[in-house]
């Protein structure tokens, strides 16, 4: 789970392409009937919650009745309702042992180049797993033999695939074939070929999956250099979407304006219909140093969006493996009451049983939101009425 740079060529986070899209009704593709698979159940109200990895959580009960997915479990041994996962990189031999010497000296026309037809297309520099070919046949048996039968076999109800690019992100073109180079994708990021390709993938290992009654999550990246009906289409591949991105971007600057809008509605889109896992972290390298203004940012946003189907974790950057919580993750207002409304002061509000939430997406304006009548509280136990400035870009959850 790594984080890839964004492009702007036909980048979605220009935003007016994306909204127009997402204006018209489109909708992701019908996925196949899921009612026999285990799949996480998130509660109606309050903060529905995943784990990123379970391995240095020596007791798993802590998060007991509070998450419902739990991303690369290392154990089935999991609280009740915690769902696990088993984790697999989605384009690379999972197998330490199986180096680049060794694929050259057994499966050569496995290993996927760059351009240049000598340099592997290793994903975010890493050396140690090999890009191989996942167009080929013998390729995909390989894969499910030795990654994923294994966690059926050991009982996982769900596989979890990371880095699912339905762009070209690491510049992958082709293999050798013995001494004749085939070239299989441009090399550009956005490269029809690729997403294609990709597509083919994730629907021949979630069709084989549902006919064993295994679900199939997946960490399908979103950033600039994504096509947004290759992203629909991924997502309606998948039962659990995993969106490592989230709202924070693991990055200093939060998603905004534009960039936020088609983030944003493209997460709408897909809310009621999906399961969907947002991992949201923050600048800080622990979640007990992260500001007041992430945290709030974070839960604004996902109460914004979220429907029964939504879950979310807040963590520090990277701070992954461990069992990481805040009083902001234990929120809860109740259900929704209304869709949420794109307020005159430019920000982004919501009513819920017994609270509303505000999102101002602006990176230069404040947003002076006009309240519903009385006194309300925000996360941290301040008092407002009346109005409510927001700064740019901040988000802020207020009960009453």
């Amino acid at each position: 789970m790594d984080d890839v740079p964004a492009i702007t060529r036909r980048s979605l986070l220009a935003g007016t392409a994306a909204t127009a899209f997402l204006a018209a009704g489109t909708t992701p593709p019908a996925r196949a009937a899921t009612s026999a698979l285990t799949l996480p159940t998130p509660p109606a109200d309050g903060i529905g919650r995943g784990q990123v990895f379970d391995n240095s959580i020596p007791d798993r009960s802590v998060y007991a009745g509070l998450v419902q997915f739990v991303w690369g479990a290392s154990s089935l041994a999991q609280p009740a309702g915690a769902v696990p996962s088993a984790y697999m990189p989605a384009f690379r031999d999972f197998d330490k042992t199986h180096t680049l010497a060794w694929y050259q000296a057994n499966h050569p026309d496995w290993v996927v180049y760059l351009a240049d037809r000598s340099t592997p297309a290793w994903e975010f520099g890493n050396t140690t797993y090999v890009p191989i070919d996942f167009q080929n046949p013998d390729v995909r048996t390989y894969y499910w033999n030795a990654f994923i039968q294994p966690k059926i076999d050991a009982g996982y109800p769900i596989i979890a695939l990371d880095n699912v690019g339905t762009f070209n992100g690491f510049l992958s073109v082709g293999h050798w074939q013995g001494s004749t180079w085939i070239q299989q994708y441009s090399g550009d990021r956005v490269d029809t070929a690729w997403s294609s390709a990709v597509l083919d993938w994730l629907s021949y290992v979630s069709g084989r999956l549902h006919g064993l009654g295994i679900g199939l999550a997946a960490n399908i990246t979103w950033n600039g250099s994504v096509v947004l009906s290759d992203m629909l289409e991924a997502v309606g591949l998948v039962d659990v979407y995993v969106d490592e991105q989230g709202f924070t971007v693991h990055r200093p600057g939060n998603y905004n304006d534009a960039a936020w809008l088609s983030k944003y509605n493209f997460t709408r889109q897909i809310a009621a219909q999906t399961l969907h896992f947002a991992i949201n972290q923050t600048t800080e390298a622990t979640l007990a140093t992260a500001t007041q203004a992430q945290l709030d940012w974070a839960v604004a946003n996902y109460l914004l969006y979220r429907e029964q189907k939504s879950m979310m974790t807040l963590c520090g950057l990277g701070e992954y493996h461990v069992w990481v919580d805040c009083p902001q993750l234990h929120t809860n207002i109740g259900a929704p009451s209304d869709a949420p409304v794109h307020d005159a002061s430019g920000a982004y509000t919501r009513a819920y049983q017994r609270g509303l939430t505000l999102v101002n997406p602006s990176s230069t304006a404040t947003a002076v939101v006009s309240l519903p009548s009385g006194t309300w509280t925000d996360l941290h136990g301040a008092t407002v009425s009346g109005q409510l400035s927001l700064p740019p870009n901040s988000g802020s959850v207020l009960a009453h």
